[in-house]
């Protein structure tokens, strides 16, 4: 389970006790393995969503599947959730995957920003992202400004939260070699920025460090050029399995055991789009964890750890730094545990309850957005021809299976 269908259980969790409404938790998956809660499980079925969903008065959904549920139940209030920006992370793909994704990426948020009715966001910097979606679809007018200065009701930030009442430690790890110190980095997608992180690892020389970076649980759904790139570096120069190790992906309940066994979490960024838009979990969870954590500066996480003094911030791209702020980081035990419980602090306003405050509204109330059917349109999405290059390449992939 990653992190979109950990938000959902999360919510799904709460919203019967914060909002009072029965709840329902749809599902493409096989119910059974949905952890129990306070909620019913059904299974998603497309083309059945009307009939599935017929004694429900308000819907809130995600990604793709949101689409099933405009198209099928056009009349059910509906929050659509952009938490993730997922059209701006799979820009970053475009020489692996062709422009397939962005044609359907861009089609889609056009038929969700223009249908839903209430949106949810992850930070204030996506809010004003979306705002320009909202205004260019005609979602942002005249009759909404006038009884909605703020937009308050068309859209709101609804982060990930944190529960900080952990489950009981279990040991997760091998043990460590005499005098190693662990760093965690997570997972590898294209828009992270490893190489400054393993030229800063090299100029701490032979100190016992070891980097873990975890393998994703689905390769063939998310292109792994990065990851590979960066085994090959390390076993270029003897690193790959001892100073730095490729571990399986860790199950949900466990990822707290796994935050509680390594020294640091560090990910490091380039300067992107992706970058001010995208609210890191894995921050949060190690904040929630009492990790001490290093990213590159850039983004809400980010502005926020430098504005407590949670943790160590770095410009991106500067190896010297990063070097440094690692240096002071595993030298200093004292120092590490100071942030991290300033961390904690920080990562209070983030509890669950709090910030599905917006959300809990919505769902006592839901009501289709009446401007809606008059302001909003849907412009058709544009994008060039792939290259005949690239054309050929995907389909001799596909005839003889392999990647593409």
């Amino acid at each position: 389970m990653a992190g979109i269908a950990l938000r959902y259980l999360e919510i799904a969790r709460r919203l019967p006790k914060l909002a009072g409404v029965e709840t329902v938790l749809v599902t493409p998956g096989d119910p059974a393995e949905v952890p129990a809660g306070p909620f019913e499980v059904r299974r998603f079925v497309r083309g059945g969503l009307a009939g599935l969903l017929a004694d429900c008065q308000g819907a809130v959904a995600q990604g793709q599947l949101a689409n099933d549920l405009l198209l099928e139940c056009p009349a059910l209030p509906t929050a659509i959730d952009l938490y993730d920006p997922w059209l701006v992370e799979n820009l970053h793909y475009f020489r692996t995957l062709g422009l397939d994704p962005y044609r359907n990426d861009h089609a889609t948020w056009v038929l969700q920003l223009s249908r839903g009715d209430f949106f949810l966001c992850s930070s204030p910097e996506q809010r004003l992202y979306y705002l320009g979606w909202l205004t260019a679809l005609g979602r942002v007018n005249p009759e909404r400004v006038e009884r909605d200065a703020a937009l308050t009701g068309l859209i709101a930030p609804v982060p990930f939260g944190v529960d900080l009442e952990l489950p009981a430690y279990q040991p997760l790890l091998p043990p460590r070699q005499p005098g190693e110190q662990r760093l965690l980095f997570g997972g590898l997608y294209d828009w992270y920025d490893p190489w400054t992180l393993l030229a800063a690892l090299e100029k701490l020389g032979d100190r016992p460090c070891r980097l873990l970076i975890v393998q994703n649980p689905n390769p063939e759904g998310t292109p792994q050029r990065l990851f590979g790139e960066v085994e090959a570096w390390a076993k270029k120069r003897g690193w790959w399995g001892s100073r730095i190790e490729a571990i399986p992906w860790v199950a949900a309940e466990r990822r707290f055991d796994l935050l509680r066994e390594v020294d640091l979490l560090v990910a490091t960024h380039r300067p992107s789009l992706e970058t001010d838009l995208a609210l890191r979990t894995r921050f949060l969870d190690a904040l929630a964890a009492g990790c001490a954590v290093l990213s590159s500066s850039g983004g809400t996480v980010a502005r926020q750890l430098a504005e407590a003094g949670a943790g160590w911030v770095v410009p991106p791209g500067e190896p010297h730094a990063l070097a440094a702020a690692l240096e002071v980081a595993l030298d200093s035990p004292a120092e590490r545990h100071k942030r991290a419980e300033t961390g904690r602090l920080l990562v209070e306003r983030y509890r669950w309850e709090s910030v599905l405050a917006p959300l809990v509204a919505f769902c006592r109330d839901p009501k289709p957005d009446p401007d809606k059917e008059r302001f909003a349109f849907l412009p058709q999405t544009v994008a060039p021809a792939d290259p005949p290059g690239f054309r050929l390449r995907r389909r001799l992939s596909r005839l003889f299976g392999g990647r593409r």
